[in-house]
């Protein structure tokens, strides 16, 4: 009996062999699963970066796409990282497989579970994480080798080797990106309209603070590249590190006090010129009205004392008078269309039955037409032909008009969206002079995004294609990685793009402009603590802190518990369906051992 078991088990790893011989089907199967993840991944996560200067009107959704590709790709050779080793040990996952062949297919339901998690979300208006996604899809293939016992779920014990502490702690990891965004931005929000927005000098003011909004975005520029790109073949001192990134900030002051602030002061001068043309028109007028006013009907002294009270009573209420116009002129401008288009069908039906002369008309038309003569009949086949032109015409302008709504769709708002919008505070004025750095900041936030989550989805392929160095990928897997991504955003990047972007909070370029920092800072600092953190929710989360420090019911909150929803479901989707895939394919019946054979 036990020379049967024996025999059972060198058989076993004869059969297996040399992975690269015997499977040589899984690296064909997993490169279409990484393309299809790739492809969701850009439909689902690239349209946080963009979504802010697409949803102020500081970008065009077209032109936006377009830059992603000029982004991404360069972004995703950058990255360093691989998304399985920032909650495992170096041999974590080695260790947890009978061998290479269950390591490679492992990998392969990782990519198959996650792609298909992010285009159900994509579907769903869900912007989820890929990394997490991946990290919960690996869960549930150990959970499918070891058992549910080997997974800790609060601390850590004989069993494994987790760089962090349990299962349950690992989840809660991924809430510190948003929060630390959330924090961010509302007090860079609440300090920027109150010293800046809000102040009657504001456009000295901001003068003052664009120098060091473009000094912030050039420190977490310079951060990132130190950091995390030339972490790995740059070895600095921690301190040469902190006054390199003090330098870059330094740069970036100096910098925007040479180019941008002179288009700044540029700009305000246009706005104070075409103000001072509208306050002399006014003026004109009220001189010429006043000269019309004949001298009997100036109001007396008690009448005067009488108005001046009512004056003040207006002003006191003058704010909430101002909310409720700009609510009720939304709810019209809503129904608006509705009753255009009934009071369009119902003029309709009225003159067909109040002009019986048209029916008759229409009659005797159809009467001559009976009549007409071959003649008439040769002109009628020649209005066939360009009728048909026409009809080829229409086609192609058809097909046109479908492909600019794939390329560029029409931005939708419901009802509480548009109240959200009308009444939040505007600050017009002032808002074009962040129009740049606004941009700026979005593609610093892209760029990180590019590198840190984008590039590492060529991760658990490079394990796939050898084992043990998935860190040694080559770059070129890794752009073409970020070439996917950036096709799914043009292609399917519309859906995320218009919830970011429009549905969670009103946003204009100051408030996008602190989003996109708040995001970038809250992402690095995280990273920097060893912690997971998430591109996409740490852009929820400065969103949420820009529109709390604005006004709290400018938020849509049930939105907001539906990302969070959310991201708590990608955890038991996909440890779930990684755990199901897994274990039913490695439990399948698939070589049954002859007893006859003899082996030595």
């Amino acid at each position: 009996m036990p020379s049967r078991e024996k025999v059972t088990v060198d058989l076993a790893a004869r059969v297996v062999g040399n992975w690269k011989e015997t499977y040589v089907w899984i690296p064909i199967l997993g490169a279409f699963a990484v393309v299809a993840l790739a492809f969701s991944t850009g439909a689902n996560n690239i349209p946080a970066p963009l979504s802010t200067a697409v949803g102020s009107g500081a970008l065009p959704l077209f032109k936006a796409t377009i830059a992603a590709f000029f982004i991404y790709l360069p972004g995703a050779a950058l990255s360093g990282s691989n998304p399985i080793n920032s909650l495992f040990s170096q041999q974590f996952v080695q260790d947890n497989q009978p061998n290479e062949a269950f390591l490679m297919w492992s990998m392969t339901v990782v990519l198959i579970t996650a792609a298909i998690w992010m285009a159900m979300a994509t579907y769903f208006e869900l912007p989820v994480s890929s990394q997490q996604s991946m990290q919960d899809a690996l869960f549930g293939t150990i959970i499918g080798v070891q058992g549910f016992r080997y997974i800790p779920i609060w601390h850590k014990n004989e069993y494994h080797r987790f760089n962090v502490v349990g299962m349950a702690w690992m989840v809660v990891q991924w809430t510190v990106a948003p929060v630390v965004a959330c924090v961010c931005a509302f007090c860079l929000f609440t300090l920027l309209k109150k010293l800046v927005l809000r102040h009657e000098k504001g456009d000295e003011r901001i003068l003052v603070f664009l120098p060091i909004g473009y000094g912030i975005a050039a420190g977490l520029l310079c951060q990132f590249v130190v950091f995390e790109v030339l972490r790995d073949h740059l070895l600095l001192n921690k301190w040469v590190a902190i006054g390199v990134v003090a330098l870059a900030t330094l740069i970036g002051v100096l910098l925007s006090l040479v180019l941008a602030v002179p288009l700044a002061r540029r700009r305000l001068q246009i706005i104070k010129d075409t103000r001072g043309e509208f306050d002399v028109k006014d003026k004109t007028l009220n001189l010429n009205e006043l000269h019309k006013i004949e001298i009997h009907n100036l109001p007396t002294s008690t009448e005067a004392g009488e108005a001046k009270e009512d004056d003040e009573k207006q002003e006191v209420d003058v704010e909430d008078m101002l909310k409720d116009f700009m609510q009720m002129r939304t709810l019209e401008t809503v129904y608006e269309e509705e009753e255009r288009s009934i009071a369009f069908s119902v003029d309709s039906t009225q003159q067909d039955h109040d002009n019986p002369s048209q029916q008759s008309a229409l009659i005797t038309s159809f009467k001559q037409l009976l009549e007409c003569k071959s003649e008439q009949f040769e002109r009628k086949t020649s209005f066939q032909i360009i009728k048909e032109t026409a009809l080829n015409n229409s086609g192609w302008r058809l097909i046109k008009e479908s492909a600019k709504s794939v390329i560029c769709p029409a931005v939708e708002y419901d009802r509480p969206t548009l109240i959200r919008h009308a009444l939040a505070e505007k600050y017009d004025e002032l808002e074009d002079l962040f129009w740049l750095l606004h941009l700026v900041a979005s593609c610093i936030f892209a760029l990180i995004q590019s590198s840190t989550e984008i590039g590492a989805l060529a991760g658990p392929y490079g394990a796939i294609i050898d084992v043990g160095m998935a860190n040694n990928m080559t770059w070129w897997c890794r752009v073409m990685g970020g070439l996917v991504a950036s096709m799914g955003f043009f292609f399917c990047g519309w859906r995320l793009t218009q919830v970011l972007g429009l549905k969670v909070t009103y946003m204009s370029n100051a408030r996008g402009m602190t989003t996109q920092l708040s995001a970038a800072a809250a992402v690095l600092i995280v990273t920097r603590l060893s912690l997971p953190a998430s591109c996409v929710h740490a852009f929820v989360g400065s969103s949420v802190g820009v529109g709390i420090a604005d006004n709290r019911r400018n938020v849509n909150w049930r939105l907001v518990g539906k990302l969070v929803g959310g991201w708590a479901l990608t955890t038991l989707f996909c440890s779930g369906l990684g755990y199901v895939i897994f274990s039913a394919s490695i439990h399948s019946p698939s070589y049954v051992v002859p007893e006859t054979i003899i082996i030595n």
